[in-house]
Formats: C-alpha cells, sequence, structure tokens
C-alpha cells in the first residue's frame, strides 16, 4: 500500500501507512493537492491554442505591409510566438496563485471541500458522482493524456420543493492533478459516499432515487453547453473577425500615409474609427494626417480622442505638447511633456520638445544638452535628429555664437531627407543667426521663405515682426503684430513686439506699460528678458536694463544679449 498525504480535522498536515481502501479513515480528512507540473502542461497547451486564435487577425493585418509572402508568414510567426510566450507566462502565473489559494481537494468525514477555505458538501447531500472524459478538450489543448471531468452531485440546502427536481453541479478537472492522485481521489470519493470499489471509476455513480432530479439536471446542462458553444462561437466570429478588418483597415492607411497619399489614409483611418470606436490608434493617425493639412483644430480633438481611450498614450501626447508649444502655451506643454517623459523617458521625440521647450524659455544649456542626447542616440527616424540640430543651433547663436550655429546649419542640411526634415524650423534658425550677425536682409527673406512654406504660424510672425522692428520699418511691424493678436492678449512676446513698436512710434509711456505686461506674463523666459532689458536700455532707463539683463542671467549664464547688455549699460 503507498503513502498517501492525510491532513487532520485540525489542518495539521502528517505522513502515515494507510490501512484501508484508497486511504480511507472515518476521522481523518485527506488532500489531493493541485500540481503545479500539471498546471504548466495546462498553460503550455493552452498557449498554442490562444496563439493560433489571436494570430488569425493578425494574419489579415500583416497583409498590407508585407512586401512578400515569406516576409509575411516569418512576421505572422513572430505574432505567434509573442503571444505564445506572454500567455503561457501570464496564465501560468495565475493558475499557481489560484494552487497556492486553492490548495486542493479535500476528503474527510464531514465531506467533500473543493477548495481550501470552502464548506464541504455534506455527504448526507451528496447525490451522484459523475466521471467523464473530456475527448474534444484534450484535443484542443494538446493534453499528453485525455482529461477527466469529475461532478459532484449534491442537493440543494434549501427544503423548498422546487429545489428537489434538480441537482447543484459541482465539476472538478483532472488537468489540475496528477493521474494517480485524481484516480485516488475520485475513488475516495465513491468508496466514502457509496461503500464500493468499482473496477473503473469512469461513469455516473448514484443511487436509483436520484436518477430523476439526475437527469433532470443533466438534461439542463446540456442545453446550457449547447447554449454557451454558441456564445463563444459568436464572440470569438465577432472578437476576432472585427479585430481583422480593423487593423487590415488601419495598416492600410498606415501604408496610404507613408506613401503621402493623405486622402486615402483619412478614408481609411475614418473607416477604422467607424469599425471599432474604442480602437485608439486610428484617431492618432487621423490627428496626424490633419496635421500635415494644417487642420490642426480637428487633430488635437482627435488626439484628445485617442487619450481618452488611452490615457497613457505617449504620441498624443507629444503632438499636442508641440502645438501647445507652437501656439505659445508653455504651461500646457510643459505637462504632457513631462507626462510624455514620465512613460517613455527615452522617446526621442518626447525630449526633442522638452528641448525645445528649455529653448523657449531660455534655459540654453538644458536645451542644447537634450539636443545634444537626441542626436547621439543616431534613431532610424531622422525627425527629432533633424530638430534637435536645429534647436543645438539655436542655442549656439544665443550663447553668442551665431557663426558656428549658421556652420552647423549648413552643414547638417547637406544631406536632409526632405521628407523627415522640418525645412520651416531650419529657416527660422536661421535667420535668427542672420539676424544675430546683423545681416537684416537676408534675415528677411529667409523668414519670408518660411512663411511661404507654413503660413502665418506664431514663431514666424514673431521672427519678421522682430526683424521689422529692427529695420525701424514701424508699418511693416504693426502689419504682423496685428496678425499675432489671434494668439491673445496675454502672449509675453506679442506685448513685447508691442512695447517695441510703442516705443519706434516715440510713444514710451506705452511702451513701458506693453514691457512691463510682457515680463508679468513671461514664463520666466530669459531671453525674453534680455530683449526687454535693451528695449529699456533704448529708452534710456539703464538701471532697469540692468535689472533685466540680471534676472535674464540668473534664468540662464549662457544668455549671451543680456551680457552683452550688462557690458553696455555699465558704459
Amino acid at each position: 500500500m503507498e503513502t498517501d498525504r492525510h491532513v487532520k480535522e485540525t489542518g495539521d498536515e502528517e505522513t502515515k501507512e494507510s490501512s484501508e481502501p484508497y486511504g480511507r479513515s472515518d476521522n481523518v480528512e485527506q488532500l489531493f493537492p493541485i500540481d503545479s507540473q500539471c498546471l504548466a502542461k495546462l498553460a503550455q497547451g493552452s498557449s498554442v491554442l490562444i496563439a493560433s486564435l489571436l494570430a488569425i487577425p493578425d494574419a489579415v493585418a500583416l497583409i498590407p505591409g508585407a512586401t512578400s509572402p515569406l516576409g509575411w508568414l516569418l512576421r505572422l510567426i513572430g505574432v505567434w510566438i509573442s503571444a505564445a510566450v506572454l500567455w503561457f507566462v501570464g496564465f501560468l502565473g495565475i493558475l499557481q496563485a489560484v494552487r497556492l489559494i486553492v490548495r486542493g481537494v479535500s476528503v474527510g468525514p464531514c465531506g467533500v471541500k473543493l477548495w481550501r477555505l470552502a464548506k464541504p458538501i455534506p455527504w448526507e447531500k451528496l447525490e451522484a458522482v459523475a466521471i467523464e472524459p473530456q475527448i474534444l478538450f484534450s484535443k484542443l489543448f494538446s493534453l499528453d493524456t485525455t482529461a477527466r471531468k469529475l461532478t459532484l452531485y449534491s442537493r440543494f440546502l434549501s427544503e423548498k420543493k422546487i429545489f428537489e427536481k434538480i441537482l447543484v453541479p459541482q465539476p472538478v478537472p483532472s488537468f489540475f492533478f496528477k493521474p494517480d492522485i485524481f484516480e485516488k481521489m475520485v475513488r475516495s470519493i465513491i468508496y466514502r459516499k457509496f461503500d464500493l470499489n468499482p473496477d473503473s471509476v469512469n461513469g455516473i455513480f448514484a443511487f436509483p432515487r436520484t436518477q430523476p432530479p439526475l437527469k433532470t439536471t443533466y438534461k439542463a446542462l446540456r442545453y446550457q453547453q449547447i447554449l454557451v458553444t454558441i456564445l463563444i462561437a459568436f464572440g470569438l466570429v465577432g472578437l476576432l473577425g472585427r479585430k481583422a478588418a480593423v487593423n487590415y483597415v488601419y495598416n492600410s492607411g498606415n501604408h496610404a500615409l507613408a506613401a503621402n497619399n493623405l486622402v486615402e489614409a483619412e478614408r481609411l483611418y475614418r473607416l477604422a474609427t467607424e469599425i471599432d470606436p474604442w480602437f485608439y490608434a486610428p484617431f492618432n493617425n487621423l490627428a496626424n494626417v490633419e496635421f500635415r493639412r494644417g487642420e490642426f483644430s480637428q487633430a488635437i480633438e482627435h488626439w484628445e480622442k485617442a487619450l481618452r481611450l488611452k490615457p497613457d498614450y505617449v504620441e498624443p501626447m507629444i503632438s499636442i505638447s508641440y502645438l501647445h508649444l507652437q501656439k505659445g502655451e508653455y504651461v500646457k506643454a510643459k505637462g504632457l511633456i513631462n507626462s510624455a517623459l514620465l512613460l517613455a523617458p527615452l522617446n526621442s521625440h518626447a525630449m526633442v520638445n522638452r528641448a525645445d521647450y528649455f529653448l523657449r524659455m531660455g534655459n540654453l544649456k538644458s536645451a542644447m544638452s537634450d539636443a545634444t542626447s537626441v542626436i547621439a542616440k543616431e534613431d532610424k527616424d531622422k525627425r527629432p535628429v533633424y530638430t534637435a540640430q536645429c534647436i543645438l543651433a539655436d542655442g549656439l547663436i544665443r550663447s553668442g555664437k551665431p557663426k558656428d550655429g549658421l556652420k552647423k546649419l549648413d552643414t547638417f542640411a547637406k544631406n536632409f531627407n526632405d521628407r523627415e526634415f522640418n525645412r520651416t524650423l531650419w529657416l527660422l534658425v536661421k535667420s535668427d543667426a542672420l539676424m544675430t550677425l546683423g545681416d537684416l536682409r537676408a534675415a528677411r527673406s529667409t523668414a519670408l521663405e518660411a512663411q511661404r512654406r507654413a503660413g502665418d504660424s506664431r514663431d514666424i510672425l514673431i521672427q519678421l515682426a522682430r526683424i521689422s522692428i529692427a529695420r525701424k520699418n514701424a508699418a511693416e511691424a504693426e502689419g504682423y503684430i496685428e496678425r499675432l493678436s489671434i494668439f491673445g492678449p496675454d502672449d509675453p512676446w506679442v506685448n513685447l513686439l508691442k512695447a517695441n513698436l510703442s516705443h519706434l512710434n516715440g510713444d514710451d509711456k506705452k511702451a513701458e506699460h506693453s514691457v512691463e505686461r510682457a515680463m508679468q506674463l513671461s514664463h520666466d523666459d530669459a531671453f525674453l528678458y534680455a530683449e526687454a532689458g535693451w528695449l529699456f536700455h533704448s529708452m534710456n532707463e539703464d538701471e532697469r536694463a540692468r535689472d533685466a539683463a540680471k534676472r535674464a542671467l540668473e534664468l540662464e549664464p549662457l544668455t549671451d544679449s543680456a551680457l552683452k547688455l550688462l557690458e553696455v549699460a555699465r558704459r
């Protein structure tokens, strides 16, 4: 006789030699533990089935981007392996947690307890025991041995007559246990309940009086099984079919977008959002299409929709923050950039946006540091690298090295890819370098070229207004400042430009009011403080000029225009 594992009613474990069939002892509770190796086999077998089901929609979705049948097959195999591994690891982890909680089935003098904290099924309530092979299940989940289902049929605790016509089924699958342990567990239950030692434990064991409610229960379970099977079938077809359709349309849209076919890309992305309104990715790419067309309000609406569907979606955070930077809404931009970098600290696009933010705040050291980090990463996507090069060049210009900045612009622009290169930004930075060097004519023509490419953006209008003021062309500057009014009265640079225009027109009182307003709204922009200081110097208020220059240097010691202003003011 083999040694069985026993558990006393107190819960203490002990091992002893059994002297009765299947370890039966009327006053000892037997524990039949769930086996971790059996759980691993179940997870392994189920991962094959689940990965194959999940690969069906991906097989369809990968077609638009496939360059050849072999390439499609290799990508599909990669998807299948990833799904299989993820399912195996995740499902096995869940099963092991369940094993620790459930522990196993206990058979004792009070009845059968199906898990650690469950109330036992009393022997007097247990009416029938059924053991049925699960052939289809075993084949689907690639189990080594045919699984069996033990079902314990018990009476309801209630004594009402309505409950006398049906029994309560309690299933126990065999694939949680080692085959010999499962066999012993079934025999122990049958022996304790029916005092029977059968040659085979397959079949139904019940007293004759139990047959009517047992037949009713079996009939109900059969209908239930058919209904559940139909629901699962419809669910799988609907879920997998819809997923295949939406992924196919979405990937087709990506293919059209890569070919710069914006009309077709927009149509496909909109179709994808109609097929699955909860799929966040098409909303993001639809916004990308609208952004390329200059439809910024629609783009923000769809990026925000993507974020509502997936709050940790980094790409729309970056895109919205970029638009906020362009509109001068720095507080909003900063929050989104920080959130994006918290989720993806090495994202080049987010780092470039932060570098742009630092540059706009006059924080040259931090801006150039972020830009250098992006350039050093050498990403396949060159867009953030090119933008970082422009930011680095602008940092050199503002820190007193305009010739070095201009040289860097001309050097890296020789080999740029026009589809990935933000030429408008490049032109603006070049215009800034030429203006710093005193070549106002070339600076103006370069800024006008940027305007022809991108229209009246805030940055372009500010640059053109600055150049016009430097050229003493008040009428031209006034036209640009009027166009800037759409960005609102609280834009610090608009107020600073109005101050410069008022000074140019001889109204220093009005200029003083506007420059003070600009500094109040400045968001600690070191470059703006330096520009304000030069305006104070032009109005012969050298003390205030020095204060503004010192404030700029407190914010960013590399601000070259503030250093030069201090030297001039001291003289």
